[in-house]
């Protein structure tokens, strides 16, 4: 099911957050490679890994690396963009601000708009829950989304160059039918729609807004722009 999402573990908090409006800094490195792939992806190599070890026996461990920086790099610079024009063309419903954001590589200069744009207006919403009687919630969820942010920091500031010939060899042993069954070639990831429809995903998976609500969520949208 293309886009499915049950959790919102790695980066899916973040930009979930982002979407709505309340997430806009982070340190990264827009240069680097982002190395992410597909869960699918993964567990059909897994898949097809098991067989080959089961049929072939092989005398020692065979690592097979599952990459996308060697065959399908995509840069952090890119995966942002990129997930920043599926939130406008599928904006989320109840947006707290516009939908937008950068990388940051100085950490002082991090530092600084997350205080500013992350936790500043968090204090001043509670501030008006609690005059209206409301739970405030907003410096609980900005202090969540530091800590995943924090611990994606390692993984944005960083590159690292995984060969994945062993997984390549094994792409190239199995059938026509077995290809079409357990896809694992990253070279045939689309992006740009991967991440359109991991957007959407979020948008109907975690956040339960059905595509009906999409023309809603975009006049709210056209509001924000000014």
């Amino acid at each position: 099911m293309a886009g499915w999402v049950d959790n919102w573990n790695g980066p899916t908090g973040i930009i979930a957050a982002a979407g709505k409006g309340f997430f806009r800094s982070m340190l990264c490195h827009e240069d680097k490679i982002a190395d992410l792939v597909p869960v699918d992806i993964v567990i059909n190599l897994m898949i097809c890994a098991a067989w080959r070890t089961a049929t072939a026996k092989p005398n020692g461990i065979v690592v097979y690396n599952c990459c996308t920086g060697q065959k399908a790099p995509i840069t952090w610079r890119e995966f942002v963009r990129q997930c920043f024009l599926s939130m406008r063309k599928h904006p989320l419903g109840d947006l707290m601000w516009y939908p937008d954001g950068s990388c940051r590589s100085n950490h002082f200069v991090n530092s600084l708009c997350k205080y500013t744009m992350h936790f500043l207006p968090a204090y001043i919403i509670d501030a008006v829950s609690w005059m209206a009687g409301k739970k405030p919630i907003m410096v609980r969820v900005q202090n969540k989304l530091d800590k995943a942010a924090t611990c994606l920091t390692y993984f944005s500031t960083r590159q690292w160059k995984f060969m994945d010939e062993n997984a390549l060899t094994l792409y190239s042993m199995l059938s026509l039918q077995d290809r079409i069954t357990y896809p694992f070639d990253v070279r045939q990831i689309n992006w740009p729609a991967y991440l359109e429809d991991y957007i959407l995903g979020i948008r109907q998976f975690i956040f339960k807004e059905p595509p009906s609500s999409i023309p809603k969520a975009r006049k709210q949208l056209s509001k924000y722009r000014f």
